[in-house]
């Protein structure tokens, strides 16, 4: 974040004052022999938004499976802001070669392939899930403070936080808060994903691929999002906010 000082007006005139700005800036992931990709994003947790993408997009599976990691800062671009380039060598060769550019509100890109079913059992409880509003407020003060910010959560089964993403874009949230449980060996197989974000379809294939087995959304859950948690047995929660949410997908997750 950056303060910056600004103009407000409010009903007795205007004021000079000190705001609180979210930034942007530009990842641009060159994939050895494969695809380069560039995000919009939150200048911050590079590294997990790189591993976390990765995983999600199906490329590793693992974090040793990233052979070669390099990270360059350029701070001389002002739009959209400082531009951090990240080349990797993945264990496996990747066949693509096409360039993407994916904006913060969307992921843009809709290849569901390597979702593979998940199988089901009690894991959660439905009285537990509801205690996740309350713990995250202590994590969220980036938006109090800007109103800029989408969160993503990881919780355990008792609902412990595990890690935290926070970034402009609510899919980056997601892929930060992944990377960081995979760049420190962390099991992914007993854990929520929590989003401040709508539950798209995008979203629940990141889900789904990192073994997730529920995705929570304190908004919406978009309908590509249901079909693809109903085929793949992913746990689907919507509108989880005061004392209720909507089950979409994935009951037999959760604990009579």
């Amino acid at each position: 974040m950056r303060r910056l000082r600004i103009r407000r007006f409010r009903e007795q005139g205007w004021e000079e004052v000190w705001d609180e700005i979210a930034e942007e800036g530009l990842l641009e992931l060159n994939v050895k022999d494969g695809p380069t990709v560039s995000l919009v994003c939150t200048p911050q947790d590079i590294k997990a938004l790189v591993f976390g993408y990765l995983l999600g997009r199906g490329l590793i599976r693992a974090a040793e499976e990233v052979q070669e990691y390099r990270e360059e800062w350029d701070f001389s671009v002002a739009i959209p802001g400082e531009v951090v380039r990240v080349a990797v060598r993945l264990a496996r060769e990747i066949s693509s070669s096409t360039d993407t550019l994916i904006w913060s509100s969307c992921a843009g890109e809709a290849n569901f392939a390597g979702c593979e079913v998940l199988s089901p059992r009690p894991l959660f409880s439905a009285s537990n899930l509801l205690s996740i509003p309350q713990k995250i407020n202590a994590h969220i003060q980036g938006f109090r403070r800007t109103g800029a910010f989408h969160y993503a959560f990881l919780l355990d089964r008792d609902m412990t936080i595990l890690t935290v993403g926070e970034d402009i874009g609510r899919h980056n949230a997601v892929d930060k808060a992944i990377g960081k449980a995979v760049l420190t060996g962390q099991g992914l197989e007993e854990t929520v994903l929590f989003t401040t974000g709508r539950a798209t379809a995008e979203m629940a294939a990141k889900a789904v691929r990192a073994g997730i087995p529920l995705l929570a959304s304190q908004g919406a859950a978009l309908l590509g999002a249901i079909h693809l948690a109903r085929k793949c047995n992913l746990g689907l929660i919507g509108f989880l906010r005061g004392r209720r949410f909507n089950l979409y997908a994935g009951e037999a997750w959760l604990k009579p």
